[in-house]
């Protein structure tokens, strides 16, 4: 059975070389296993450096794409492993339903935007995948803060809380994630 985990992260490479270094170790840690990624199909920022350690290791990558996107594209990227949808809600959509688990790296309103759809899904039931965070040089601190200050005020149960997994290195990411998936089994 093939594994996949979807990764939301930036089309942008952020102001310090350490996210780009993650991106492109989680990428390579995942083919070294034998991971299926599943990503936004961009070979921008975070999102691609992340491609391509899944690349240089001969790992599978499935890009989901959006047609106004895509029709930006050069045509050597269109080419490789992409699917490509009408719109930003059903590529999200896509994703849930082929991922079995999320990893969320460094990026913007985007990666937040993905990151919370998906939580909201898993806390209503709608979606049973684990969700990790690497949390490279400290880059979640605040958003973790924010997440731990809403179950302190009564708005996220600690049940809904403690399935979201955080790490600082990607394997170690990874070992946490599938051993909730196989719990959950």
């Amino acid at each position: 059975m093939t594994y996949a985990i979807c990764v939301f992260c930036g089309s942008q490479t952020g102001n310090d070389s350490c996210y780009v270094d993650a991106a492109d170790s989680l990428g390579r840690e995942m083919a070294a296993r034998g991971i299926d990624l599943i990503y936004g199909g961009g070979d921008l920022g975070l999102m691609g450096a992340v491609a391509a350690g899944v690349t240089e290791l001969g790992g599978n990558k499935i890009g989901i794409i959006p047609e106004f996107i895509a029709s930006n594209l050069p045509s050597e990227i269109e080419q490789e492993s992409h699917i490509t949808v009408d719109d930003l809600f059903e590529r999200k959509a896509l994703m849930i339903e082929k991922a079995d688990a999320f990893i969320i790296l460094p990026g913007g309103i985007g990666t937040y935007d993905e990151f919370f759809e998906i939580l909201s899904w898993k806390q209503l039931g709608q979606a049973r995948q684990p969700i990790g965070i690497l949390n490279v040089e400290q880059y979640f601190d605040p958003l973790i803060h924010l997440l731990d200050h809403s179950e302190e005020k009564g708005f996220i149960t600690s049940a809904h809380r403690v399935q979201i997994q955080i790490e600082t290195d990607p394997g170690t990411l990874i070992d946490k994630i599938e051993k909730v998936a196989r719990d959950k089994s």
